[in-house]
């Protein structure tokens, strides 16, 4: 597109504008390489379908290239005209702003996932036997998400909303959360309070947004017979019907101290039963379709004895699909 005549110096080099021309047309094709190249990763590495892969990455990478591939042209035309190499380096000041704002927001994003990382950490403390589900929840909500079309920050939010669901933990007692044994009632009853302990721990985390409503009512059911509040069917936020199924599967799929993992055909077998019941059968059709896809590993997250037996711990509440999994 003559973009290096464009730059000049020279009597026959075109005016200024036209070198807008070959300069956007540069930036927009290093925009579709890398979107090429990172839909390529995600896809193998992920092993997304190409078009979740490379769903989204284009919109978002244009702009900044194009901006900064302006700059630099702005750079290139100043150094090579008559001001001298001094006048192009005042461009630096713009680019250094930029790439300030970038690390800050980078840092900003760092120091979110460290309060993720640091909630979990503490209730993982807390409630040994279910170390690692978190984490496994909240891969599962992200599945169901994807097959969903969610992407961007509506999937960072389900993520966050996955490996927080069970955050209240911290506001029950420790006594109950490792009791030996069959809980009273009034035990029970204080376990169900977690998702209300929890959304109070995270109200005031802004970024978390829709999370914070799927922690809150993961544990309401389609029937209205879940808690704390009773809610049915649409009344359920989004988020919380996605976590309630990924939190259901992992406590099926996964070995605990009080019980055996059940092979991923029977877990599955079992949401699609509870599905219009105690779950919404759009998001067990998502997680289907994802562990189809992508398949699933389940962890043991239990401690054993040394002798490999297990610790026999009975947990508060059954699972709205039979688990004896701690709600």
């Amino acid at each position: 597109l003559g973009g290096p005549a464009a730059l000049g110096p020279g009597p026959d080099a075109p005016d200024f504008p036209y070198a807008l021309l070959p300069a956007c047309a540069a930036a927009l094709v290093f925009c579709l390489v890398l979107t090429a190249l990172d839909g390529g990763v995600r896809a193998t590495a992920d092993g997304l379908p190409p078009r979740a892969a490379w769903r989204g990455l284009l919109g978002r990478a244009l702009a900044p290239h194009l901006v900064h591939g302006l700059a630099g042209l702005m750079m290139a035309v100043l150094w090579r005209g008559s001001h001298g190499p001094v006048a192009g380096l005042f461009v630096l000041l713009p680019m250094y702003v930029s790439c300030w704002v970038f690390a800050q927001y980078h840092r900003e994003r760092a120091a979110h996932h460290a309060t993720i990382r640091a909630l979990v950490q503490a209730v993982d403390i807390k409630d040994r036997y279910t170390r690692g589900h978190s984490e496994r929840v909240g891969h599962a909500s992200v599945l169901i998400a994807r097959e969903l079309g969610m992407s961007g920050d509506r999937l960072d939010a389900v993520r966050f909303a996955g490996i927080l669901h069970d955050v209240g933990k911290l506001g029950v007692p420790t006594r109950v959360l490792r009791k030996d044994g069959p809980l009273t009632p009034e035990e029970r009853r204080v376990i169900e309070l977690h998702p209300e302990y929890g959304h109070e721990i995270v109200r005031g985390i802004g970024f978390l947004g829709e999370a914070r409503a799927a922690i809150l009512h993961h544990h309401e059911r389609m029937d209205g017979s879940g808690y704390p509040y009773g809610l049915r069917g649409e009344q359920i936020p989004e988020f919380a019907r996605m976590v309630a199924v990924a939190d259901a599967f992992d406590a099926m799929t996964s070995n605990r101290s009080y019980s055996r993992a059940r092979p991923v055909p029977v877990a599955v077998a079992e949401l699609e039963r509870c599905a219009g019941t105690h779950f919404d059968p759009r998001m067990v059709d998502a997680l289907v379709r994802a562990l189809d896809r992508h398949g699933w590993r389940p962890a043991v997250t239990a401690d054993e004895t040394p002798s490999g037996g297990s610790v026999p711990q009975a947990r508060e509440a059954s699972s709205p699909a039979g688990s004896r999994e701690r709600a």
